[in-house]
């Protein structure tokens, strides 16, 4: 019964928990940066009685509203499909240069510059990964 699910099709889904993942470990990054420098900020505005257009942690909320954007975190689909709107800013987030990399690796391996032995291991790699997950499916 299991047999005949499409294994090609989870990739696009495994491809996308492994971006969510890396955007939350940049999202965490920035947030356990941001807390200590926002809280220095904001004594430096009290303390030079910096108004809004002064404000040095109004600057930084700036550049954490650019950062949300940046990172993209609840967009993980690859910007292929995306409106030329979209496409004039893509080169601002982590999607496009996530997708410039999976470019350059399908390239290489396309070429044949991907070492054979790098390819047997990484094969070796899902080979175990679709084993374990076909185990857990057996006993589900």
């Amino acid at each position: 019964m299991h047999e005949n699910v499409n294994k090609p099709g989870r990739w696009p889904l495994i491809r996308q928990g492994i971006v969510f993942q890396f955007k939350l470990g940049l999202d965490a990054l920035r947030d356990i940066l941001m807390s200590p420098v926002s809280i220095v900020l904001i004594i430096v505005d009290v303390v030079m009685a910096n108004n809004q257009q002064q404000s040095y942690f109004n600057r930084l909320m700036r550049l954490g509203k650019k950062s949300d954007h940046w990172i993209n975190l609840f967009a993980v689909d690859s910007p292929k499909g995306k409106s030329d709107d979209i496409k004039e800013s893509a080169d601002s987030n982590v999607d496009y240069w996530i997708t410039k990399i999976e470019t350059v690796v399908k390239e290489q391996q396309v070429d044949g510059k991907l070492t054979q032995s790098g390819k047997a291991k990484l094969q070796q790699y899902f080979g175990k990964i679709m084993q374990n997950n076909n185990k857990q499916e057996s006993k589900d």
